[in-house]
């Protein structure tokens, strides 16, 4: 298996310039459709059945004395605020803590970053104390968006990374601490960081995988004082059932198919990997993005069983599986406590280029370079779509363009009359343009130009210049929720300049977006389109909401933690005419 590792900069935006040329890949070999894959027939052997042979004979290798294994425990507090937790919210903060413990281990400052704990709810009723209010934000979820596209922003938690969290090792097998802990309710196990806001994110829960979290605790006792080999085998378990979980997911989407070949295969606290995330591009590459400590402390068992699963998937044995590019994002996990080396800092000048099919639309990426995240933004494929339908003999505006997505799409699926795709970055525009002759399409009737978007509306409105069709994807403008007053007047600005280019004679359609989680959260959801409101009204035209969604289903999400995954609205407006 070759891995390529990359440490992807914050501040890169796009693809580097001078994009070489590349060819189209080849789809596996087996036939695409909407059939049913041999996978989901009982006559033959599935991938849920070879994890839970490997469960079985892991969990039947915890031969181990349990009073010889090192084991580290959390026993979050019994309130309604612990609830969440119970019920199977993955991330638990500080507040939320009562206390850590260890047995057979003789750490005096609690489990190790990226440790495996047993998480339980303590037998006794939490009477509140000093640090109610600490608890209270600490126990209810946090807010993130997507770190560029498809991640989970800087969150809530306060300062709860630095509550005092008392620890106690338990070496009396009659000690009334670990009675205590035997009593206790188990919650499930999850990785542990005493610098994160997210103390312990749980990986296998038990209101959801009560027989493998029995396993994964069999295994954590099978190594006796080796603990770092029985974190591995639990590990393993976990990503096995994990992997597959999410591989049976998209078979079920029809991911991959004979239209599209790339989507997102994991999609962290969706998948119950939270901090995670792999997308698999032109049916050939896997590409993982690192965003939590954890992921990096255990990337050797990430990387191997990933490579495994792959190996076995039903559309991709054939080819041996998919080759392994490993990302991260320093400032992320800077945020989690972990630092990144210089040698991990070190950027790919690899051009080598691969083909991706989205919706029988093909665009060139480069997922060994330092192009954005993952190197291809999935998560609009539906919303590309659904827009292009609306396109035939319209004129079509793409702002924000990137790659080109939503002008190639109304160009090869809605037979748009012209397009005009803008987008800071030349880069961006090298490659959209790049794109267009991949698709063949009409020179004179698809333009992608260079320009700020502020100052390209400000231009065509000046120019009277007037569009049927017009696409707003800006970045994430809201990072966090501290950011929300700023970003919410640049939304408005730029759908209000939006508006003022829109036909005045027959109106058109509005597709405006963000990607930055705190935006799409607040007030459920109405603080966005509101904002896009108050812009018509200082637009002086009128808006009906016709629909708004979200990223394409393959970004899945947690309907225990939701909405703290829900980072993309894509609402679509119609604009009224303008009043004579």
């Amino acid at each position: 298996m070759r891995v390529l590792t990359i440490a992807l900069l914050s501040s890169l935006r796009h693809q580097p310039g001078n994009l070489p040329r590349c060819s189209a890949l080849a789809f596996p070999s087996s036939p695409l459709g909407h059939h049913k894959p041999r996978w989901f027939q009982s006559s033959s052997p599935s991938l849920h059945s070879s994890a839970a042979t490997d469960i079985d004979q892991a969990a039947g290798e915890a031969t181990a004395a349990e009073e010889s294994s090192s084991q580290d425990f959390v026993l979050v507090r019994r309130n309604r605020q612990s609830m969440a937790f119970r019920n199977g919210s993955p991330l638990v903060f500080s507040g939320a803590i009562e206390s850590t413990f260890s047995v057979g281990s003789t750490a005096a400052s609690g489990p190790e970053m990226g440790s495996l704990v047993v998480v339980s709810v303590s037998p006794k009723k939490d009477s509140g104390g000093d640090n109610k209010k600490d608890r209270r934000r600490g126990g209810r979820g946090g807010r993130g968006g997507r770190g560029g596209r498809g991640g989970r922003g800087g969150g809530r938690g306060g300062d709860s990374a630095h509550i005092d969290i008392p620890h106690q090792i338990i070496s009396d097998d009659d000690s009334d601490d670990l009675q205590m802990i035997k009593q206790a309710q188990d919650i499930g196990v999850g990785v542990y960081n005493p610098s994160s806001m997210y103390r312990v994110r749980i990986l296998c829960h038990a209101s959801s995988h009560g027989a493998l979290l029995k396993k994964v605790k069999q295994a954590l006792q099978s190594n006796g004082t080796d603990k770092k080999a029985s974190e591995r085998e639990a590990m393993t378990l976990v990503l096995q059932t994990k992997l597959h979980d999410s591989i049976q997911a998209r078979l079920a989407l029809n991911l991959p198919s004979d239209s599209t070949d790339s989507y997102r295969l994991v999609n962290g606290e969706g998948d119950g990997l939270s901090g995670l995330a792999v997308d698999v591009l032109g049916g050939k590459v896997a590409v993982v993005m690192s965003s939590a400590a954890w992921v990096e402390i255990h990337k050797e068992s990430i990387l191997k069983t990933l490579d495994t699963v792959l190996k076995e998937h039903p559309l991709y044995s054939k080819q041996d599986g998919l080759e392994v590019v490993w990302r991260n994002t320093p400032s992320r996990l800077k945020q989690d406590g972990y630092e990144i080396s210089d040698d991990d800092e070190l950027e790919s000048d690899n051009n080598e280029c691969v083909i991706v099919t989205e919706s029988r639309v093909q665009y060139h990426t480069y997922p060994y370079g330092s192009s954005q995240k993952t190197g291809f933004y999935c998560d609009q494929r539906d919303n590309r779509l659904d827009v292009a339908k609306l396109c035939d003999g319209k004129r079509v505006l793409d702002l924000c363009c990137y790659n080109g997505g939503f002008a190639l799409n109304a160009m090869v699926h809605g037979g748009a009359s012209s397009c005009i795709g803008v987008d800071s970055s030349q880069d961006a525009i090298d490659g959209a343009i790049a794109n267009a002759e991949l698709n063949g399409l009409d020179e004179s009737r698809i333009q992608f130009v260079r320009d700020d978007i502020a100052q390209y509306m400000k231009d065509a409105n000046e120019d009277a210049k007037q569009y049927d069709v017009i696409v707003l994807d800006p970045p994430k403008l809201a990072p966090s929720v501290s950011g929300l007053e700023r970003a919410s007047r640049k939304y408005h600005a730029l759908n209000r300049d939006a508006m003022k280019i829109m036909d005045k004679n027959e109106g058109g359609l509005l597709l405006t977006c963000t990607c930055s989680g705190a935006m799409t959260q607040k007030d459920g959801g109405n603080f966005f389109l509101q904002t896009v409101q108050n812009a018509a009204l200082s637009a002086g035209r009128q808006v009906t909401l016709l629909r708004k969604s979200g990223a394409a289903p393959c970004h899945t999400q947690s309907p225990a933690s939701y909405p703290a995954g829900n980072y993309l609205t894509a609402a679509l407006f119609y604009v009224s005419p303008e009043s004579k």
